[in-house]
C-alpha cells in the first residue's frame, strides 16, 4: 500500500539510503583483510556523503518551489515505496546488520551490488519525476552508481575461486 510520499519525503529516503550505505561500506571497510576491497569500499562510502548533499539541495528546491512537482507524482509513489521496502534499501541497523553478514569479500561485495541495483532503480525512478533543472544533477549519480556496480562486478570477478 503506497504511503502517499511528498517529494521532499521521497528525498529524504534517498538520503537515508545513501547514510545507509555508508554505513555498510565504512563498517566492511574496516573489519576486512581484503585490500583493495578496503579501498574500494572507503571510496564508495565518501561517494554517499556527495549523493546526500545532492539529494538535500533537490529536497530543498522541492520545498521552495512545490510547482515544479511532476503532475504523474502520486502514479509512481506505489513503484517507488516497493524498492523503498526492498531488502537492500539500507537504514542504519539494516546496514550494520547486513555488514556483519558479509564475512567474505564475496559476500561483501554481493550484497553492494545489491544495494547499487536497488539504488539504481529508485534513482532512475526519480529522474522522470524531479524539475527539470535538478535532472543534470541525479544524471550524474545515477552515472556514478553506473560505474560503482561495474567497479564492484570487476572486483568480483577478480577474487579468487
Amino acid at each position: 500500500m503506497a504511503l502517499g510520499y511528498s517529494g521532499p519525503e521521497v528525498m529524504e529516503m534517498a538520503v537515508e539510503t545513501e547514510r545507509g550505505g555508508k554505513l555498510f561500506y565504512d563498517s566492511v571497510a574496516e573489519t576486512t583483510d581484503n585490500e583493495e576491497l578496503r579501498r574500494l569500499f572507503r571510496f564508495l562510502g565518501e561517494e554517499e556523503v556527495k549523493h546526500i548533499a545532492v539529494f538535500r539541495d533537490i529536497a530543498r528546491s522541492l520545498t521552495e518551489r512545490p510547482e515544479e512537482m511532476p503532475y504523474h507524482w502520486e502514479e509512481a509513489v506505489p513503484y517507488l515505496d516497493a524498492i523503498v521496502n526492498s531488502r537492500y534499501f539500507l537504514g542504519g541497523d539494516k546496514a550494520l546488520a547486513l555488514a556483519r553478514t558479509a564475512t567474505t569479500p564475496e559476500a561483501a561485495i554481493t550484497h553492494a551490488l545489491g544495494f547499487e541495483k536497488e539504488t539504481l532503480l529508485f534513482y532512475t525512478e526519480l529522474l522522470s519525476m524531479v524539475a527539470e533543472r535538478n535532472r543534470p544533477a541525479l544524471e550524474r549519480l545515477i552515472a556514478e552508481e553506473k560505474s560503482h556496480v561495474v567497479r564492484l562486478t570487476r572486483l568480483l570477478d577478480e577474487l579468487p575461486r
